[in-house]
């Protein structure tokens, strides 16, 4: 009887052995049958040829990136469908800068999508069609309505149709945020809120019932700043009256009246469009301009971006012995091991540390797109990039739409600091955000207590933040900011005293902190790898990314599935979503916060602005 239980446990660990087996064995037959069709589905759909005298379609309907996020391929099908798409910016810039060159293809066309996208994204796909028109062949947007975002691409067409039933709605710039503290008061919740810079406003949200004074002042200047270049292209490139883009609602409604509210009509007469076409005159036109196709009877020659891409896009490069290399630090920086697409301190500073011991990469660029984050993970990253040049390897940082806070903390070293004009970066100061629930607690009749050797063994969200701690975390959010002062001072060359005076928790454009002494020169990615190459002494700029490598299968499945993307469904994100997102995305980026000081080097104002 004593050997009954042993028998019966082995039993079941043999059945459950059998089971997880059977479980194993359906899921690699499924994952077979799966990979097989998409291998014979992209296998026919690659001998369908790429017709000459083709238009590339552009449609960016998504979040434009410059390193997507890592998913398993499985996920790719089966993620929240309603979440916008991502669209690799450097993709987008080569089949531009392809089609140009591409003899089968005579155009491109533009049709606007639910484009999210920062400033700077914006500026390098404009100069790339800018760069596409040097090879004569047209532009065309065809457009039934139009945001600014998609308005600014179609000022560099040749041509912009628009239905007669759509619109051009220029909104401009704005910071707007939601503000919480009167429904936190009302349920009983606190937020602690600690900062040394007057205009750090990330945790207004949670303490104040609007925008603080000295956070408008700085806010305004920025908007105003990124608000007169945005309008400037637009106006160089269609030749229009600035006050065209500028017109407030009087003057938007005076002006629609003279068109008896033809939004369509007041468009075309401001210049904004050439032409109103229906979108049955749209096809006609592309059917004039590029032929019929003989693969799809009665459609133009057209090819889409996805399509594009796997005619004339390498699936595997090898750059492995080129000399720059580049260092992606996308997103909120963030404690430990982050996934490819987000920053880590232990993983982004592990790809800076690869770097550093290969012997064939002899200088780094660091592309910033961030707002910040943890400032604990930010210095383990900065002092990485220190190691990196400690080994004589020249450190250029190459800031994209955001590079504040954390995300100048980053920067600050680097041998160079690109910034694009429209960038947004400083936000130099320090926050810390505790919220504790201990009266919310109390009303539900929920209370805690115990006893302990220390009094911090009782800290707790449900207890009262005792006043020793409040003022040793200040004491120490003090002894930060004077850190992050003398940082920027020693790395810039600049006194101590100067940098507090354009710090303060400010936001400032590329422009403007150029000017400040906050970054040296205005340029982009390409700009940034050239000036590495230069302090390297490598006459060719050639560069690799630094990430976490893929394996071979992984590689072909991540290809298959993004192309496989490309003709699933896509289901169209609704405004009760977006609104949704909208509303909870100051409390969603607080719970991903995680420094083990709750100090963040953080603009949360940054990501607002884009």
């Amino acid at each position: 009887m004593a050997k009954q239980p042993s028998l019966i446990v082995r039993f079941f660990k043999l059945l459950g052995s059998l089971l997880n087996g059977v479980r194993l064995l359906v899921v690699n037959l499924l994952f077979f049958l799966v990979l097989g069709g998409l291998l014979v589905l992209f296998s026919d759909s690659d001998t369908i040829p790429l017709e000459s005298g083709s238009a590339l379609v552009l449609r960016l309907d998504g979040v434009l990136v410059e390193q997507k996020q890592e998913l398993d391929p499985f996920e790719m099908l089966t993620a929240d469908q309603d979440a916008p798409k991502e669209i690799l910016l450097s993709d987008v810039l080569f089949a531009i800068e392809q089609a140009a060159k591409d003899d089968r293809i005579s155009g491109l066309v533009l049709r606007p999508g639910d484009l999210v996208a920062g400033l700077t994204k914006l500026d390098d796909i404009g100069q790339a069609l800018a760069d596409f028109k040097g090879s004569g062949k047209p532009i065309i947007m065809q457009a039934g309505w139009l945001d600014q975002k998609n308005y600014y691409l179609a000022s560099f067409a040749d041509e912009i149709q628009l239905n007669p039933g759509g619109m051009v709605t220029i909104e401009g710039l704005g910071i707007y945020r939601l503000y919480y503290k009167e429904a936190l008061d009302k349920l009983k919740i606190h937020t602690h809120l600690f900062r040394v810079g007057k205009y750090k406003s990330f945790a207004e949200s949670f303490t104040e019932t609007g925008m603080s004074d000295p956070a408008r002042e700085a806010n305004q200047e920025l908007l105003t700043d990124l608000w007169q270049r945005f309008t400037g292209v637009i106006v160089d490139n269609r030749g229009i009256d600035p006050e065209v883009l500028n017109r407030d609602l009087n003057e938007l409604a005076q002006a629609l009246e003279s068109v008896q509210g033809d939004f369509a009509q007041l468009a075309l007469r401001s210049g904004l469009v050439d032409k109103l076409y229906t979108d049955v005159q749209m096809r006609d036109d592309l059917l004039s301009r590029f032929g019929h196709s003989t693969v799809e009877p009665n459609q133009p020659k057209m090819v889409g971006l996805t399509t594009y891409l796997t005619r004339v896009k390498p699936v595997l490069t090898d750059k492995s012995t080129a000399p720059i290399g580049v260092i992606v630090a996308k997103g909120t920086i963030l404690n430990g091991e982050q996934p490819s697409g987000s920053i880590g301190g232990v993983s982004t500073a592990r790809l800076i540390r690869e770097a550093r011991l290969n012997d064939q990469i002899k200088a780094v660029v660091l592309r910033i797109d961030s707002g910040g984050g943890s400032a604990f993970a930010s210095e383990q990253i900065r002092q990485e990039l220190l190691a990196l040049q400690q080994a004589g390897k020249p450190v250029v940082a190459s800031m994209g739409s955001v590079a504040a806070s954390g995300g100048y903390w980053i920067a600050a070293n680097a041998d160079r600091i690109y910034a694009q004009p429209n960038t947004i970066t400083g936000s130099i100061g320090i926050i810390s955000l505790i919220t504790t629930f201990e009266d919310a607690a109390d009303a539900l009749g929920i209370g805690m207590d115990g006893v302990g050797t220390k009094e911090m063994a009782g800290l707790s969200v449900l207890r009262p933040l005792p006043d020793s701690f409040k003022t040793i975390l200040q004491m120490n959010m003090n002894k930060g900011y004077r850190e992050f002062i003398q940082l920027v001072a020693d790395a810039r060359g600049m006194s101590p005293e100067a940098v507090d005076e354009v710090a303060q928790g400010r936001i400032w454009s590329g422009q403007s902190a150029k000017a400040l002494g906050l970054v040296d020169q205005l340029g982009d990615l390409d700009d940034a790898i050239a000036s590495a190459a230069e302090l390297a002494n490598v006459d060719h700029p050639e560069y690799r990314i630094v990430a976490p490598e893929l394996t071979p299968e992984q590689q072909l499945l991540q290809t298959l599935m993004g192309q496989a993307q490309s003709w699933l469904p896509q289901p169209q994100s609704n405004a009760l979503s977006r609104l949704g997102r909208r509303l909870l995305a100051p409390l969603t980026q607080q719970l991903q916060l995680d420094d083990p000081q709750h100090l963040y080097l953080l603009c949360l104002e940054c990501q607002a602005t884009l």
